[in-house]
């Protein structure tokens, strides 16, 4: 059976594309061809039911590409695969390395390859992931759509220019782990507030599971789900304990330190793509 699509390297991020667009229909494990040099991850694809190497070559049988590695180790698994088939009307090829851009991937791979970039995060892990994808060098109108569909398997998809995929990584790629770090804060506060462990750590982290469900409820469908500010707002009585604790939160610039972390995760991606 001819492969649709090549799936090089099998890590968290890669297997999580294969499981969800597998599971949701998009497509047949059989079809994929999946390239890892890892004996071990190798063999989980192969008992999945995808066809398996350990040969990077062997990708440019399939009319889509996923590059699912390190942007560290991607000269390696270029010079592996070899030059793309020039003859060919163009292989799609779609990226989740940060930092690479998408005219740098087309120089090292050659050939007629067309470019798609996508920026997913790790709660793809668990269909709830965000993803945004943007049309790279060589690429054609209508070549996203593939992309669009493993992708919005595991959660959902924006399309931006591809100039702002620093921007996304530093707001929704990095994004989960500011949500960590507030979950710590709330359980560790909790502890402090006289709660045993347990406790604390199921009502913080509920609590943020519940506030994200909120923020992308939209009812019946027939509104736009309610801002952030609105739903504070709903909650904070004046001179209650929430605004009590708000209180805290503006003092100390909490809306500014957080601006000030996501810009500096920028300001990195963009260091990281030079």
């Amino acid at each position: 059976m001819p492969t649709t699509l090549s799936i090089i390297g099998f890590g968290s991020m890669g297997s999580a594309i294969l499981r969800g667009a597998v599971e949701a229909g998009v497509l047949e494990a059989e079809s994929v061809l999946v390239i890892e040099p890892d004996d071990g991850r190798r063999e989980q694809a192969r008992r999945l039911g995808c066809v398996v190497s350990a040969e990077a070559r062997f990708a440019w049988d399939s009319p889509h590409v996923l590059l699912a590695v390190k942007p560290q180790v991607f000269a390696s698994v270029a010079e592996q695969m070899g030059p793309a088939p020039a003859a060919s009307d163009g292989v799609i090829v779609t990226s989740i390395m940060a930092g690479l851009s998408s005219a740098a991937i087309r120089q090292v791979l050659g050939g007629n390859t067309r470019i798609i970039r996508a920026m997913p995060n790790t709660p793809c892990r668990v269909k709830a992931g965000m993803t945004a994808l943007a049309i790279g060098e060589g690429a054609r109108s209508g070549d996203e759509h593939f992309p669009v569909m493993l992708f919005a398997s595991m959660g959902r998809v924006v399309k931006v220019e591809e100039h702002l995929l620093h921007a996304v990584t530093a707001v929704s790629g990095s994004g989960p782990a500011y949500v960590f770090l507030l979950a710590e804060s709330m359980e560790q506060a909790g502890i402090q507030a006289g709660l045993d462990h347990h406790t604390a750590r199921t009502l913080a982290y509920q609590t943020i599971l519940g506030a994200g469900r909120m923020l992308t409820a939209d009812g019946d469908g027939s509104h736009a789900p309610v801002s952030a500010d609105a739903l504070r707002t709903q909650v904070t009585s004046p001179g209650g304990t929430t605004a009590a604790a708000l209180e805290v939160f503006f003092e100390a610039e909490f809306p500014q330190i957080v601006a000030e972390a996501i810009l500096a995760a920028r300001d990195r991606a963009v260091e990281l793509g030079r």
